[in-house]
C-alpha cells in the first residue's frame, strides 16, 4: 500500500513510484495519453462518481462509473459508459449535415488541452474528506487514512467538488487512492510541483505574445514616458540579484535619490519595500510602500521618505498616504471569509443545499466577502479621485505586496483605459502582481507545509472587484467575466509559470538551479481552441480614441453594499441546483457575439473595409459549433421556440443535447443562426 512508504525519505516524484509494488500498481486495461513528464502513481477501477444530476433513459441517477488514476499532475476520472450516454462531458462529437456537407462539431464545453472536463490539477484540491460508515473526516499528511474508505470528497480552490465510491472496488482502493492524493496533492517543497517535470518545449514561452513582461529596464521606461513622469522619477536596476529579494531587478524609485541612498532608507522597511512608483497621472504618482520594520518604532524614516515622495512632484505638493493595513482587511481575514464563501457554495449533498437555500444571502454577508469587495472599490475610488486632483497617492501595508496590488490595479483601471483591454490588463497583472512579488505560492498554497496564516485568495479578491467594475461598466472593457474565471482557474495550472512563484527571485532560481521552462499564461492558444478565446471578449466593448492612452474622464463604482452582486459564474458554476438550462446570461451573451460577428460579416460584404481579425475567426468557430446546438424547444412538452442548448454557466457547464434533436431541429441560415423571436432575452436585454 502506498502509506507504508511513508515514513521513508523521498527526494522527488520518481524514486516515491519505485516504491510500489508492481502488482499493487496499474492494470494494462485503460492507458491514458499522459504530458511529457507526466508519471500515473495511482489507479482504481469500478468507482462511482456522484454527480447530481445525471440523466440515462429517462432516470435521473446520482453516479457514473469510471477509472480512476492520480498522477503527479492530476486527478482524473475516465467514464466507461460513454457509449451510452448522451450527457457525457467526455468530448463527443457529433455529426450534421450543413449546407449539404458533413461538418465536424466538437464538444461545445470550454476545453483545456491539459485537463478534461473530469480532471483536476493537483494544485487546485484544497481540502479531501474520507467518508467511513458515514462519518466524515478531513485527510491530511500528518493523520493516517482508515483502511475502509466507503467515499473521498473533494473540495477544490475554484469551489469545483468531487465525490467518489469504492463499493465496488477492490479492498483497500479507497485508502490507496487517499493516500496517493495525500501524498501528491500536499507537496512539501516548491520543486515537487508539475512545473518543474513538465518539459515539454512546444509550449514555452518564446511565442510572439505582446504581453510586457515588466522584467526589462525598457518596459519600465516606457511606462514612465507613457504617463509623463519622467521629471520626477527613474527606473532603478540593481547590479546583483539578492538571494532572497522580493523585488525584480528593475523598478522605477525617486529620480533625486541616489542607488546609494535609496538602498540605504529601504532598509528601514519590510523586504526592503520603501517607495515604488507604480502609475502617474498628469503629475501626480502613485507609489506603493511597505511599512518600517517591527524594531523601528520612530516614524523619523518614513517621514524623510515621505518628503523625497513629497519632492518627486513639479509642484512639490505633500503625498496623500493612505494606510491600508488600518481600513482594509487584512489577509487572515480575506481568507476566513474566502473559507465561509467556498464552503457555502460546496454543500455535500442535496440535503444540506435546500438546508442552507433559505438562508443563503445571509450566509453570504456573514461572510464579509461582498462586505471586503465594496471596501477595496471605495478605497480604489478615492485613491483615483485625490490623483485626479493632484495629489499623489503612497499605498502602505505591512510588505507591500496584497492590497497594495489590489488598490493600484483597481486604481489604474478607473483611470486608464489602456487597462481596460484584454492585453492592458494581461500587462497590468504583469506588472503590479507578478513584476513586484505578490507571493502566490503561499496565498494560493502551492506548497502545503508554508503557515496557514499565509494562505490567502487575495488576487480572487481583486477579480471580484474587477467583475463588479464590468457589471456597472459593461461597454468599457475589452474582456469578458468568462476571462475572469479562466485568469482564476489558471492560477492552479502549474504548467505556465505566471503564477506559480512568490516573486521574480524564485522564478529566476527555479529557472537557474532546476531547469525549469518558463511558459507565460498570457499565451492563451497554448491552453484552448479558437471557440473559447472567442468568448474572452466583451461583444458591448466599444473603445473610444485615448489622449495620450490616459482616459480623462474615469469610471466611478458604485460602492456601497447593495451595489455589490455575487460573481455567479465564478462561485456558482458547479452547483447544477442553481443551474438554470436553456437561459441565463449566457445566451445574450452568446448572441450578442453572433450579431457583431454577423454584422462584420455584413460591413466586408458591402465593401467597407472591415478588417478581419483573429477574434473573427475565432467567432466564426464558435458559432459553427454553436449552430449543432440550436434546438426549436425550450420544454420539449411546451414550448415552440428556439433557443442554444446552453445553461446559465456556458462555457463551465453546458447542456448537450442528443444528436436526433441536432440532426433533426437544427436551425441554420447562411453560416449564421436565425432565431423566430427574441426567446434568448427572456433573462437579459442588450440595454440592460
Amino acid at each position: 500500500m502506498m502509506s507504508e512508504g511513508r515514513t521513508k525519505t523521498k527526494h522527488n516524484f520518481t524514486s516515491y513510484i519505485q516504491q510500489v509494488n508492481d502488482d499493487k500498481f496499474l492494470t494494462e486495461d485503460y492507458k491514458p495519453k499522459l504530458l511529457s513528464g507526466e508519471i500515473e502513481a495511482a489507479r482504481a477501477n469500478h468507482v462511482c462518481m456522484y454527480t447530481a444530476s445525471f440523466v440515462k433513459d429517462g432516470k435521473v441517477l446520482s453516479e457514473r462509473k469510471g477509472i480512476l488514476m492520480i498522477t503527479n499532475f492530476r486527478l482524473s476520472f475516465v467514464f466507461v459508459d460513454i457509449a451510452d450516454d448522451q450527457a457525457s462531458y467526455c468530448c463527443i462529437v457529433v455529426l450534421v449535415l450543413f449546407e449539404c456537407n458533413l461538418v465536424l462539431f466538437q464538444h461545445p464545453f470550454q476545453s483545456n488541452r491539459f485537463l478534461g472536463s473530469s480532471d483536476v490539477s493537483l494544485s487546485n484540491i484544497d481540502r479531501i474528506y474520507q467518508v467511513v460508515d458515514k462519518k466524515k473526516k478531513l485527510i491530511c499528511p500528518q493523520v493516517k487514512n482508515s483502511n475502509k474508505i466507503d467515499k473521498i470528497r473533494i473540495i477544490c480552490k475554484n469551489f469545483k467538488t468531487f465525490t467518489f465510491g469504492f463499493q465496488l472496488s477492490d479492498v483497500g482502493k479507497g485508502k490507496y487512492i487517499a493516500d496517493a492524493l495525500v501524498k501528491f496533492a500536499y507537496p512539501a517543497r516548491h520543486n515537487l510541483l508539475f512545473l518543474y517535470q513538465f518539459k515539454d518545449n512546444s509550449c514555452n514561452g518564446t511565442t510572439s505574445n505582446a504581453t510586457k513582461m515588466f522584467r526589462k529596464k525598457s518596459d519600465w521606461l516606457q511606462e514612465l514616458e507613457r504617463c509623463n513622469a519622467t521629471a520626477g522619477w527613474r527606473v532603478y536596476s540593481k547590479d546583483c540579484r539578492i538571494s532572497d529579494s522580493s523585488l525584480p531587478m528593475h523598478f522605477v524609485v525617486p529620480k533625486h535619490l541616489s542607488d546609494m541612498d535609496y538602498n540605504n532608507i529601504s532598509k528601514s522597511f519590510r523586504n526592503d519595500r520603501s517607495a515604488i512608483w507604480v502609475w502617474g497621472y498628469h503629475d501626480a504618482a502613485l507609489v506603493r510602500l511597505a511599512e518600517l520594520n517591527p524594531d523601528i518604532t520612530n516614524t523619523t524614516v518614513e517621514n524623510i521618505l515621505l518628503e523625497h515622495v513629497r519632492r518627486c512632484d513639479p509642484q512639490k505638493r505633500q503625498p496623500r498616504l493612505l494606510e491600508l493595513y488600518k481600513i482594509l482587511p487584512s489577509i487572515q481575514d480575506v481568507n476566513l471569509s474566502y473559507i465561509k464563501l467556498r464552503d457555502l457554495c460546496t454543500p455535500d449533498n442535496d440535503q444540506q443545499f435546500m438546508a442552507q437555500d433559505g438562508r443563503f444571502y445571509s450566509m453570504v454577508e456573514k461572510s464579509y466577502w461582498l462586505f471586503y469587495v465594496s471596501l477595496c472599490l471605495k478605497h480604489s475610488d478615492l485613491a483615483a479621485k485625490m490623483l485626479l486632483d493632484g495629489q499623489t497617492v503612497v499605498l502602505q501595508e505591512i510588505n507591500g505586496r496584497d492590497m497594495c496590488g489590489v488598490i493600484s490595479s483597481l486604481v489604474q483601471l478607473l483611470l486608464d483605459k489602456s487597462y481596460r483591454t484584454l492585453q492592458g490588463f494581461q500587462n497590468l497583472i504583469q506588472k503590479e502582481w507578478i513584476t513586484l512579488g505578490h507571493p502566490f505560492s503561499d496565498r494560493i498554497g502551492h506548497v502545503a507545509t508554508v503557515k496557514s496564516t499565509e494562505r490567502s485568495p487575495i488576487f480572487l479578491l481583486f477579480l471580484d472587484c474587477v467583475w463588479q467594475l464590468l457589471q456597472q461598466f459593461p461597454k468599457a472593457f475589452e474582456f469578458s467575466e468568462t476571462f475572469l474565471t479562466t485568469l482564476w482557474d489558471s492560477l492552479f495550472l502549474p504548467i505556465f509559470d505566471t503564477f506559480q512563484f512568490n516573486s521574480e527571485t524564485e522564478r529566476y532560481n527555479a529557472v537557474h538551479a532546476d531547469h525549469i521552462i518558463l511558459r507565460p499564461v498570457w499565451d492563451w492558444a497554448k491552453q484552448f481552441e479558437g471557440k473559447d478565446l472567442a468568448l474572452f471578449t466583451n461583444p458591448l466593448y466599444h473603445p473610444e480614441t485615448l489622449v495620450n492612452n490616459i482616459d480623462k474622464e474615469h469610471l466611478q463604482p458604485r460602492y456601497f453594499l447593495r451595489d455589490i452582486e455575487l460573481w455567479q459564474q465564478c462561485y456558482f458554476r458547479w452547483m447544477p441546483h442553481v443551474e438554470i438550462q436553456y437561459g441565463g446570461i449566457a445566451q445574450s451573451q452568446l448572441l450578442n457575439h453572433i450579431l457583431l460577428n454577423n454584422i462584420r460579416k455584413l460591413r466586408r460584404t458591402l465593401g467597407n473595409h472591415e478588417p478581419y481579425e483573429t477574434g473573427d475567426e475565432r467567432m466564426d468557430a464558435l458559432e459553427q459549433i454553436l449552430s449543432s446546438m440550436v434546438v426549436q424547444t425550450r420544454d420539449p412538452d411546451a414550448a415552440t421556440e428556439a433557443t442554444l442548448s446552453v445553461s446559465s454557466f456556458f462555457p463551465f457547464t453546458s447542456i448537450t443535447p442528443s444528436t436526433e434533436i441536432v440532426c433533426s431541429e437544427l436551425l441554420i441560415a447562411n453560416n449564421g443562426i436565425n432565431f423566430s423571436h427574441d426567446s434568448m432575452y427572456e433573462t437579459s436585454s442588450l440595454n440592460d
